[in-house]
């Protein structure tokens, strides 16, 4: 999530560094394949813990963006490319702040179960019963 937000300003801030980055298409899917696994290794858990479907469905969205803009190459025309890899960061970030929100929910959800939103502890109790 780190990488997603302070490399767009750390550019802009020091637009000098551009020519010294890596700019070759096969880096740059590496670099996408990378952030998607680990955006996705960091996601799973939280997941596990509320399986909220919804959010499965942003963070697949976001993983699809970066990847196509990685592999369209020189097929997309700059604005469409920024649009398509920032929009894809966005949901990417959108997807982990609401999966974190929604375990910090899960957990509280143990203490007053009677109060939770969420399917896990809804199914627990149906369980239980």
């Amino acid at each position: 999530m780190v990488h997603c937000l302070l490399t767009p300003v750390v550019i802009s801030l020091f637009p000098d560094i551009i020519p010294y980055l890596p700019g070759d298409a096969s880096f740059h899917r590496l670099l996408a394949v990378g952030i998607v696994l680990f955006g996705f290794v960091g996601f799973v858990p939280g997941y596990m813990v509320h399986r909220r479907k919804p959010l499965l469905a942003l963070i697949g969205i976001g993983m699809c963006l970066i990847l196509v803009v990685a592999w369209s190459g020189e097929g997309l025309n700059r604005a469409l490319e920024l649009v398509l890899s920032v929009g894809g960061s966005l949901l990417l970030v959108a997807a982990h702040l609401l999966n974190r929100s929604f375990c910090r929910e899960c957990r509280i959800c143990k203490d007053d179960p009677d109060n939770c939103h969420t399917t896990q502890v809804a199914s627990l109790e149906s369980d239980l019963s």
